[in-house]
């Protein structure tokens, strides 16, 4: 049938010179001509396969057989193309030919009539295939030193050549609309390189350059080249190998910042511990630094590839900080315990609560803003700074408690061994921009333990007896808390809150008219409820000169007025006099 086919050929193409009425002699020398190369059947089907042409003598076999054959031409050329290495004149005419065929044939990409055959179009997808396998650059060995910097390089490498190998084949192929068959089987082929180079990754690095390359590479408008390079080259027919490759790309990244994450904070409680011994201003200051830097590298990281990345490594953040203030917490409250007669105890003590007022700090940026007020990593942080701010106070009053009973008892020389012993702990704690808060956070809860130490230790002397040692036990009152104020400001930046409430307290007890300890009495409550609270009723009691109805006045008037927000004058005193008659 083959001989046939090509017998039939030849002799239409010397048909095709004539005119409609001299073709008839010649189909009939073609019949006879047949008749001789075939036999029997063979001979009726080729008879019958004659009779079929049209009017013109065009046989549709014999047409579709021409078409095949121009396409294996097609074919034959599109393989010296993409597997040869063609001069530019032969380049040239390579695409004339393409072209013309092209037009021909009405190729078009949509599937529809007139577009290439399925088995053409595998044929040409085979080629592809050979070409890419050909020309894509082979990755570089896995687990290899600076394999990160190879990434990087085989990237560049690998974009430079489909680059390269596009733009020279848009000649031959872009009219003919194949194009597109090659720059897809690029972008697969490179898609498939980047999978295994993600399934390579072992480090947040490596997997941040792939993130990074492919945002840069597919999205940025910056590509420089000719000015539709990107729309050429860098064009996905299938958006979900991006989509999916990204997804993918995510959970690796996110994997791998975790682990990352995890064993840097990890690294830092070990570096806490073993450093207990904190004299210097860089071991107090590291493992708050160390923690948010961690943090932040991995947020500023993320928000340069995608602002919903950032979004998931901000959770991520926040889990670990949980998970380390956790650890943290634990392990100080040990040390603490382990550290009370240490020579460090009070930089210690500066270390852990200058370290939770930090991450606390810290912490408001990377929690979910509409839960800050609950979240657990708050919390802890806030009550282990209460805590240890509770053992600064328990200390210091110990310490004040034993000075100031000698000092009521004895000599006065001991309120000054206690100032300067209070010199001695807080002074060498450093007073710098970023630790100032806490320093003063110290000094002042050492403040408070002194003056509540001072007025409980006053009150277990009888006022008689100081009065005999002292004179005016007010007056003394007066200079101590001036002692007191001189001392702690000089330590930091202090508020004269306890000097004015210790003020307060000397003029209600210098004071013997009932109505002025009244309005002295109700400003003390305005102005320190919670102190008034605890020591006004005992100083009340303490001094001479006061009936217990007398005393019941002033605090019931000074509660009330307290509560009421009403500020005591003279001419209220009457008011409260008649309302307390009356009740």
């Amino acid at each position: 049938m083959a001989k046939v086919l090509k017998t039939l050929n030849m002799l239409k193409r010397s048909c095709c010179s004539r005119d409609r009425d001299s073709r008839k002699p010649l189909v009939s020398n073609m019949i006879s001509q047949l008749n001789e190369l075939v036999d029997g059947d063979s001979r009726t089907h080729t008879c019958h396969y004659l009779n079929s042409t049209d009017q013109s003598g065009t046989d549709p076999e014999i047409q579709a057989q021409d078409s095949e054959d121009e396409g294996q031409r097609v074919l034959s050329i599109l393989r010296d193309v993409l597997l040869g290495d063609l001069r530019s004149q032969e380049l040239k005419q390579a695409a004339e030919q393409v072209k013309q065929w092209a037009k021909v044939n009405g190729i078009t990409l949509e599937g529809k009539e007139g577009s290439y055959s399925q088995n053409w179009l595998r044929e040409y997808l085979g080629i592809i295939e050979l070409s890419v396998d050909k020309y894509f650059p082979a990755l570089p060995p896995e687990r290899s030193r600076d394999s990160q910097l190879q990434t990087e390089e085989y990237l560049k490498l690998a974009l430079s050549l489909v680059w390269s190998e596009v733009i020279g084949l848009v000649p031959v192929l872009e009219n003919s609309r194949l194009l597109s068959y090659l720059i897809d089987s690029y972008n697969r082929r490179l898609f498939a390189v980047l999978d295994l180079l993600v399934g390579r990754s072992s480090s947040v690095k490596e997997a941040s350059i792939l993130l990074v390359w492919v945002k840069q590479t597919y999205f940025s408008h910056g590509f420089t080249g000719s000015p539709n390079i990107q729309d050429h080259v860098l064009r996905i027919s299938d958006p979900l190998l991006l989509t999916d490759w990204f997804e993918k790309s995510k959970q690796k990244f996110l994997t791998l910042l975790q682990k990352h994450i995890s064993t840097v904070l990890q690294n830092i409680l070990l570096y806490s511990e073993a450093h207990l011994d904190c004299r210097n201003e860089e071991d107090l200051i590291k493992v708050y630094l160390d923690v948010i830097q961690c943090l932040d590298a991995a947020l500023k990281g993320s928000k340069i590839i995608s602002e919903s990345l950032m979004t998931a490594v901000q959770r991520l953040c926040y889990n670990e900080l949980h998970t380390f203030v956790e650890r943290y917490v634990n392990d100080e409250k040990k040390h603490l315990e382990a550290l009370k007669s240490s020579e460090t105890y009070s930089f210690h003590v500066f270390r852990i609560i200058d370290t939770c007022k930090h991450l606390r700090s810290y912490c408001f940026n990377i929690v979910d803003s509409n839960n800050n007020t609950d979240s657990p990593t708050l919390m802890m942080l806030e009550n282990m700074e209460d805590h240890v701010s509770s053992i600064v106070q328990q200390r210091f009053a110990g310490l004040a408690e034993d000075h100031l009973k000698k000092y009521f008892k004895e000599k006065d020389v001991h309120i000054y061994n206690l100032m300067d012993m209070i010199k001695n702990m807080l002074a060498p704690l450093p007073l710098r921009e970023q630790g100032e808060r806490t320093k003063q956070h110290i000094v002042n809860a050492a403040y408070q333990s002194v003056t509540r130490a001072y007025l409980q230790c006053l009150m277990q002397r009888k006022c008689k007896q100081l009065e005999r040692r002292w004179g005016d036990v007010d007056k003394r009152m007066m200079r101590d808390a001036e002692l007191f104020h001189s001392t702690f400001t000089q330590l930091s930046i202090s508020d004269d809150e306890q000097k004015q409430f210790l003020l307060k307290m000397s003029e209600i007890l210098g004071c013997n008219d009932v109505n002025s300890l009244k309005v002295s009495s109700a400003e003390l409550y305005r102005d320190f409820p919670k102190e008034s609270e605890e020591h006004l009723p005992a100083l009340l009691k303490w001094r001479r000169g006061l009936s217990k109805r007398q005393i019941k006045e002033i605090l019931d008037m000074s509660q009330e007025a307290c509560q009421n927000g009403e500020h005591i004058t003279p001419h209220h005193l009457k008011y409260w006099s008649c309302c307390l008659c009356c009740a």
